[in-house]
């Protein structure tokens, strides 16, 4: 039979058919995965520099000998200098891989190594200012004490089964004062980024967007709520394998405390998604074997669920009607339903637009790095290190002398540390300064949604919940509180936010102007309530 229409027979148009929806299923997965790898590099960049300077600082400036002074060799309080250091430098789960390998080539215990990279990733000043605003401070202070807890155990008990995980290194020669230790520490920075650290990085991205591809759009806003009882196991075996920087695990914790959802599972998703990644579970494998690594990850995930359902129920808010979903598993599944069309030219907006939005710097510096260290092994390395590691003759200097390698490191780090506090006024502005974006994010929402377009819609939407989160936390910034009255109304409009939302991706036509000016009028009261603060 021939159809008239295509002049093609059964066969041929069946055949035309499977072919068209093979190429449909290939750009879904490739435009999708592709959208996430590109949202994941741009999220990543600023803290895998900076997780490379400071492994350079570490082994330029302060040296191993220093460094295993900084955390605590010889004394009891190994761990916890792991712990606090971690809970200073800002680096993502990524950003700490190069570190954590340093400190091993320091020969630093273990213990201390686990304490270190397990919390890093976790905590910064800024994402503690975020979850203190957003969160219960109570909450967020038990979840950084049970963090302590979990890497002091681990930490002491690898110290106790498994001391002879510090391997014999050759003695690192270190550069010579002046120009020659400040190029060694970018030497070591950009020698590292395209390395085999670079090997492990890689493998915790794939991981992590091969997760997302795997999960339909929305398939993770379920399962997590307070009457779950299996809620943080659910949320402990979707977490290892994804991708999260210490400030969207935050925000995500954040939204599931005001959406009533598990706390227990709040808490696994900080640990076991932001704290750690596949990347980061390989160089463990590799560097102290697979029964050890098995032995650490069964005990990692046994004492993290056990402390989930510990402060569950103490840490669940009151008064909060659960909401039934959430929308914190979003960005860790597929960014597109199979039923859209024109994927290909959706995923270049959304990931130009979150380029836009989201590129701090970032992904220019670590290009940068990448491709001053493939010229720097082409060239060949002898000849650079050779210089870097000479002694140069000594000028004469008679006002000149020479700032030990650990001050200049202390100090390097140290201004890192600050930088990422004076960070949280340019990134949490005050209501004066973010009000008129926020207005401007909310009109685009509003008209978006009132004449049906729906990719614009969900472009926006996200993007003016991020703005009434940094607008609370702006507040409680320089104010150190935030009253009831301005969370009330934040936390209406974020529902009205999530509302429209849904009926956003369900493509509800019927109802939605109604719910877009819904959205609008709460706006105007968040606006109202907030603009003290500006005048």
């Amino acid at each position: 039979m021939v159809s008239v229409a295509s002049g093609l027979t059964d066969t041929e148009l069946n055949a035309e058919l499977f072919r068209n929806r093979r190429i449909a299923m290939l750009e879904y997965y490739l435009f999708g995965g592709g959208l996430r790898l590109g949202q994941i590099i741009i999220y990543s960049s600023l803290w895998l520099v900076i997780g490379f300077i400071v492994a350079g600082i570490f082994r330029n400036m302060l040296g191993p000998a220093k460094v295993r002074k900084l955390f605590g060799e010889g004394t009891k309080r190994g761990i916890f200098t792991g712990w606090l250091i971690g809970m200073l430098l800002p680096v993502c789960s990524l950003g700490a891989i190069p570190i954590v390998r340093e400190l091993y080539r320091s020969k630093v215990k273990g213990g201390t190594i686990i304490a270190f990279g397990l919390t890093a990733p976790l905590f910064n000043p800024m994402s503690i200012l975020y979850g203190l605003t957003l969160s219960d401070p109570i909450a967020i202070l038990s979840f950084s004490l049970c963090a302590l807890v979990i890497v002091g155990l681990l930490g002491i008990l690898w110290d106790r089964f498994y001391p002879d995980t510090v391997e014999e290194f050759p003695d690192v020669k270190m550069p010579a004062p002046g120009i020659k230790r400040i190029a060694a520490v970018f030497y070591s920075a950009v020698r590292d980024a395209t390395g085999s650290t670079l090997i492990y990085v890689l493998i915790g991205i794939a991981c992590s967007v091969l997760t997302a591809v795997s999960f339909e759009k929305g398939h993770l806003q379920y399962g997590v709520e307070q009457d779950n009882v299996l809620a943080p196991v659910l949320v402990a075996a979707v977490a290892l394998p994804i991708y999260s920087t210490p400030l969207l695990a935050m925000s995500q914790v954040g939204g599931m405390f005001q959406h009533g959802n598990s706390i227990g599972g709040a808490f696994a998703l900080l640990i076991l998604g932001a704290g750690a990644n596949i990347g980061l579970l390989v160089w463990f494998n590799v560097t102290y074997g697979w029964k050890r690594s098995l032995a650490f990850l069964t005990l990692l995930f046994v004492t993290t669920i056990a402390l989930a359902y510990a402060i569950d129920k103490p840490l669940t808010p009151k008064g909060i009607t659960p909401a039934g979903h959430s929308h914190a598993f979003d960005v860790y599944t597929h960014p597109f339903n199979k039923s859209q069309s024109d994927i290909g030219r959706i995923w270049r907006t959304q990931l130009s637009e979150f380029w836009r939005v989201n590129e701090l710097g970032g992904t220019w510096i670590l290009g940068g790095f990448l491709l001053a260290g493939i010229v720097i092994r082409c060239c060949g390395t002898a000849r650079v290190e050779s210089w870097l590691y000479s002694e140069s003759p000594a000028p004469e200097r008679k006002y000149d002398f020479d700032v030990p390698g650990w001050v200049l490191g202390g100090t390097t780090v140290s201004g890192l540390i600050a930088a990422s506090v004076v960070g949280c006024y340019f990134y949490y502005p005050s209501p004066e300064q973010l009000l008129p974006d926020l207005s401007t994010i909310n009109t685009e929402c509003v008209l978006s949604a009132k004449n049906q377009q729906w990719e614009a819609a969900e472009k926006w939407i996200p993007y003016a919940d991020d703005l009434s989160r940094r607008l609370e936390v702006g507040v409680f910034l320089r104010n150190g509180s935030v009253d009831e009255f301005k969370t009330a109304k934040a936390k209406t409009y974020r529902d009205k936010l999530d509302k429209l939302k849904e009926l956003v991706e369900q493509r509800e036509g019927e109802n939605i102007e109604a719910y877009a000016m819904d959205l609008s009028k709460s706006y105007q009261r968040l606006s109202r309530a907030f603009k003290d603060e500006a005048e």
